[in-house]
C-alpha cells in the first residue's frame, strides 16, 4: 500500500513538471485564475494527506508514515512551482522580462 500511494503521489508531480514546461514552451496558459486555483488545491490536498498522516500516527508503519510524508511534500512542491510560474508569468506580463546572464 505505501508504494502505491508513493506511485499516485510521485506520477502528479512528474505530470504537474511536464504541463509546466509544455506552458512555458508553447507560450503559456493564458489565465492565471485556473493556475491559481490548482495552487490552491495542492495546498489543500498537502494538508489533508498530512491529517491523514497524523490521524493514522500510532496504527500505520514507519514506511506508510514516510510516504505519507513525501506525497505531502510533492504536493507543495507543486504547488510551488505553480506559484513560481504564476510570479514569473506576471512579471513578463508587467514588462520585467527574462534575466540575463
Amino acid at each position: 500500500m505505501e508504494l502505491a500511494e508513493a506511485f499516485i503521489s510521485f506520477i502528479c508531480l512528474v505530470s504537474l513538471i511536464v504541463i509546466l514546461l509544455e506552458a512555458r514552451r508553447s507560450g503559456g496558459l493564458q489565465r492565471p485564475l485556473p493556475v491559481a486555483l490548482w495552487a490552491l488545491s495542492l495546498v489543500l490536498l498537502a494538508m489533508f494527506a498530512l491529517l491523514r498522516v497524523l490521524v493514522n500516527l500510532d496504527a500505520w508503519s514507519d514506511a506508510r508514515i514516510l510516504m505519507g510524508i513525501l506525497g505531502v511534500g510533492n504536493f507543495l512542491f507543486g504547488s510551488a512551482l505553480l506559484v513560481r510560474w504564476l510570479a514569473w508569468t506576471t512579471r513578463n506580463r508587467r514588462g520585467g522580462g527574462e534575466r540575463s546572464g
